[in-house]
């Protein structure tokens, strides 16, 4: 899922959320002057107030001494359940209206790190802090196609770690156009978007879209052509935009509903953009390959009806992501023992965010733990969460939570039936370090001529001495060496009855795993025991 929604410009939001059910995401500006009042997310009036609790929420402003913890306490204590995304200082580039210097853009950020940087709505990935650029300022270019602007005068490299995403709006820009902020096509979304992709690998950090509309072309639009009177070509080209945006890691779009992109009389377009949100709001989900194993691991170790759901609402990652993946589980706790649960947990290369009781920690921060922000705190459950990667998602290793690692009775079955694995268990009880083992012989075989061989010397001595049946009372019993080297032994001398030992290993084996009708018998578990064990070098 890929938050997807508008910006409402002169618009009421009642009526926006009536035109497009189910959005997942609106921004709300804050210009010079209006500060980033608290009061906003309580007062019914105030735009923000209506806003979905499920919707992400990007807020940005323009003011240096803002409050921003008053702000984020007053959004934590409605109880939404989508992410505030705060930008500060949005779009300080353009340099009108009071944007701040450099200086005072750095000084303005070191402010909001200090208020909300370490807050634990951020730690459990709830508060996302951004920077938000103008796209065509970035893309700027002069007449020999060198760029003249440069993003990192806006960049606050001194807080960079307070800096969750990059964000830009975009507008139409084509250097090479009579007019290029007017240019006479629509861009294909690969040139027009890969400045973001470029952004987003330099900071280090993942990328969206705050703003972005486009005009159609049209002569009363003051274009050279009409080129798409009816709004056709527009539609298609958003609806590529965003796929491709989408596919190429963007976390969140905003539509620019206001001047040219208000869509109020351009139904072709509002009806792109409302396909669009609505294909966001009910995307495919799947739980994540890794979680499944995980939630395997539990329901073994911990039996129990409804031990762990999938679909929940009180924290975004269980949202599918833009690959359709879900990525956070929650796990009912009666009966569970949360401390060797979460040792495990912890140990898994996938794994990024548990919360429990009031309480989460995050890989990224070391585990340390912190109060939880939101506003379930999970006093019955323990909400799991991997890191949002697909390699993360595929990570195919257990979780260490169960004795067979996850391998079910049947799984085991066809391992001993494997005839390479089956090579593998009878070389590996002979393997050593160094030499002198002949090629070609086992070491039982080794060591049953070393029996031979005592006996033969000691049946000379025994000869040669006074006493010739004290001495062949020390040698080793007198059979055959055929038998010798046929017959498995117990450690004692004696033979091993196959079937008793291989009986008595499955007994173990079953006895270990859970109870599983459809599983593994004990009859087969011994059959493909006493097959391994015959073939075993003698």
């Amino acid at each position: 899922m890929m938050p997807t929604g508008w910006c409402p410009g002169t618009r009421p939001v009642p009526g926006m959320l009536a035109t497009y059910p189910r959005t997942s995401c609106v921004r709300i500006f804050f210009g010079p002057g209006d500060g980033l009042p608290p009061t906003a997310w309580s007062d019914q009036r105030q735009r923000l107030a209506q806003v979905p609790a499920d919707a992400d929420v990007i807020v940005s402003h323009k003011d240096p001494e803002v409050d921003a913890a008053a702000f984020v306490a007053a959004w934590q204590a409605t109880g939404r359940t989508g992410r505030l995304i705060l930008v500060p200082h949005h779009e300080p580039e353009q340099q009108a209206g009071g944007d701040p210097t450099p200086a005072a853009f750095r000084r303005s950020w070191t402010r909001t790190r200090s208020q909300v940087g370490d807050h634990p709505a951020r730690h459990d990935g709830r508060l996302r802090l951004a920077v938000c650029w103008t796209l065509q300022w970035v893309r700027r270019v002069d007449a020999a196609g060198r760029r003249v602007n440069d993003w990192r005068t806006w960049w606050p490299e001194h807080e960079s770690d307070a800096v969750d995403l990059v964000l830009a709006d975009w507008y139409p820009y084509d250097p090479k156009a009579r007019n290029p902020f007017r240019p006479a096509g629509y861009e294909d979304p690969a040139a027009a978007l890969a400045i973001m992709v470029e952004l987003s690998a330099a900071a280090g950090r993942p990328w969206g879209i705050a703003e972005i509309n486009h005009p159609r072309i049209t002569r009363a639009g003051d274009f050279p052509a009409d080129l798409d009177p009816d709004g056709s070509r527009c539609a298609d080209w958003y609806r590529r935009m965003h796929a491709w945006a989408k596919a190429n890691g963007c976390q969140v779009w905003s539509h620019y509903h206001r001047d040219e992109g208000d869509l109020t009389d351009r139904t072709v377009e509002q009806q792109a953009l409302r396909e669009l949100i609505a294909q966001e709001a009910t995307a495919p989900r799947r739980l994540a390959p890794a979680l499944e194993t995980l939630r395997g691991e539990i329901a073994r170790r911990w039996p129990g009806a409804d031990r762990t759901v999938v679909d929940a609402t009180h924290h975004v990652d269980h949202r599918p992501n833009t690959r359709g993946s879900v990525d956070a589980i929650d796990v009912n706790v009666t009966g569970v023992d949360t401390d060797v649960l979460l040792t495990a947990f912890q140990r898994h290369p996938a794994a990024a965010l548990w919360i429990h009781a009031g309480t989460a920690a995050r890989a990224d921060d070391g585990w340390t733990r912190r109060a939880y922000a939101g506003t379930d705190p999970g006093a019955g459950r323990l909400h799991l969460g991997i890191r949002p990667a697909e390699a993360a998602e595929r990570d195919p290793r257990p979780w260490g939570l169960t004795e067979e690692s996850g391998m079910d009775a049947k799984q085991l079955l066809a391992l001993l039936n494997d005839p390479a694995v089956a090579r593998q268990l009878r070389a590996l009880p002979w393997q050593y370090i160094g030499g002198g083992i002949p090629r070609g012989m086992s070491t039982l075989g080794v060591l049953n001529e070393l029996v031979v061989t005592v006996r033969a010397i000691g049946e000379v001595v025994a000869k040669q001495s006074a006493d010739p049946a004290a001495v062949r009372a020390l040698l080793p019993a007198q059979r055959a060496d055929a038998e010798v080297m046929a017959a498995p032994t117990n450690g004692s001398g004696g033979a091993v009855d196959l079937d008793a030992l291989a009986d008595a290993v499955a007994a173990r084996v079953i006895a270990a795993l859970p109870p599983d009708p459809a599983g593994l018998s004990r009859a087969d578990l011994t059959a493909a025991l006493r097959d391994a064990l015959t073939g075993l070098p003698g």
